[in-house]
């Protein structure tokens, strides 16, 4: 009885498996469609790199902050300068009085010149008026000596450091542009993959019309499809989320044209020390001859300052003198003997600046120089790089060719035309990648030798 009842199952999933084989055959997969475009953003327009590092060195906001930050510093050499300019002073009094003062008439005696009583004198007017102008010029100070040529030292460095914030500007710039046309040569080979996973479920299709294939080649290309659009989709996400970040960096909505070799000029030799160049070291090195210049001020902070005063008085009340206007001419000399030990203090303080900013020179410095020998390494491997990505495209695209012959010759199966698609796919896709990075990489070599802007030029 057991048996028999176990033929009965047995033969009723048979029957299952039939109808459900028949079923499948009737209701093959659709195609699916590729995922939409997600338009966002203003509308952009095709620039060079040369032209973006342009844009962004014009009209960066990064760009335009460190220069705004180098003005200012810029402003303290005039402010410098002021010790030698002339102090010029117009001021102007009227004073009302309810205890005027004035000598009588007489009260001085006999004038021996006229023979009468001397005349009344007024010395405060109930409302008096009083005016003066005075010119003070310096002859000699030991800030006007040295302080010039420490404005001018630090307005250097703040322009170097103003540059350097525009080479790492301009090198995002860069970074940005070449990521987005590293991920547009990605999304080329995905959709060239789309494209051919495509041609594969049509020829499934027909195969499977014609009874010469089963519908495993058909799932296996809908499959490879299916990947290719996800690929797609993931792909102009990330171009999609980069894009802002480059308009953000040059001022204006853009996108990079089609990739092609930018000529940013040819790496120095390691004996030329080409990082020297950069201008993170040049504000170092200006920044240090600032603080070697104010130790020098202190050392001559003993010397007198001298000044001449100018002077022309106005006065309603004559006096004694019977005169409104009056004019003197002075000559100041100060000589600072002891000022409670504050110039010894501030030589103290600016030796340690001085310091401070020598060793901040060597550590920039050798800073400076292994970031020119990583870059130039980096260059080196991704030359090395894209010629092997290359090689192995070329390799895979011929192979491809090959093994897609030997499938319609009948003698490969799909899953071998499946590897050799996906073999050229991740061929492709590296080499484009290889080809981004090697462009970037030299974008980086010339803003470790401070030459990008003067490239983009």
């Amino acid at each position: 009885m057991n048996s028999v009842w176990k033929r009965a199952l047995l033969l009723a999933a048979g029957v299952a498996g039939v109808s459900f084989a028949g079923t499948a055959q009737q209701q093959q997969p659709t195609e699916m469609a590729p995922p939409p475009r997600v338009e966002a953003g203003p509308q952009r327009r095709k620039v060079s790199l040369r032209e973006a590092l342009q844009l962004a060195a014009q009209q960066g906001p990064d760009v335009a902050a460190a220069r705004a930050l180098a003005a200012i510093t810029q402003a303290g050499v005039q402010r410098a300068w002021t010790t030698w300019q002339p102090d010029i002073v117009a001021t102007g009094t009227y004073d009302h009085t309810n205890a005027p003062s004035t000598i009588p008439a007489g009260a001085l005696g006999i004038d021996p010149a006229t023979g009468r009583p001397s005349p009344a004198v007024v010395l405060v007017a109930p409302n008096s008026r009083y005016g003066t102008f005075q010119i003070t010029q310096p002859f000699l100070t030991p800030q006007g000596l040295f302080l010039p040529g420490i404005a001018n030292a630090f307005a250097e460095a703040a322009a170097r450091n103003a540059d350097e914030t525009r080479e790492q500007v301009l090198l995002s710039v860069a970074r940005s542009y070449l990521g987005l046309q590293g991920l547009a040569g990605l999304l080329e080979a995905a959709r060239e993959a789309e494209k051919v996973a495509l041609r594969r479920e049509h020829d499934a299709r027909a195969r499977i019309a014609a009874g010469t294939d089963v519908e495993l080649a058909l799932l296996r290309a809908q499959t490879e499809t299916a990947q290719a659009r996800a690929q797609i989709a993931g792909l102009q996400g990330q171009i999609d989320a980069t894009l802002p970040v480059l308009e953000a960096l040059v001022g204006e909505p853009v996108e990079p044209q089609a990739a092609r070799i930018e000529d940013l000029g040819a790496a120095g030799e390691e004996s030329a020390s080409p990082w020297e160049n950069a201008y993170s070291v040049k504000s170092a090195i200006a920044q240090a001859g600032a603080a070697r210049k104010s130790v020098r001020l202190d050392q001559f902070l003993w010397l007198p300052s001298i000044s001449g005063v100018a002077k022309e008085n106005y006065s309603s009340n004559g006096g004694f003198a019977e005169k409104h206007w009056t004019n003197d001419l002075i000559i100041n000399i100060s000589v600072p003997l002891y000022d409670r030990g504050i110039r010894y203090a501030l030589l103290s303080e600016d030796r340690a600046r001085l310091a401070q900013s020598q060793a901040q020179l060597a550590v920039i410095r050798a800073r400076a120089r292994s970031t020119w020998i990583a870059s130039r390494a980096n260059l080196i491997a991704a030359q090395a790089v894209l010629q092997q990505n290359v090689a192995q495209y070329q390799v895979a695209a011929r192979a491809q060719v090959q093994v897609d012959a030997s499938y319609r010759a009948g003698v490969a199966t799909s899953l071998d035309l499946s590897d050799a698609d996906q073999k050229k796919f991740a061929a492709q896709s590296a080499a484009a990648q290889s080809r981004a990075d090697l462009e970037m990489r030299r974008a980086e070599m010339a803003a470790a030798e401070g030459r990008l802007f003067e490239a983009s030029r």
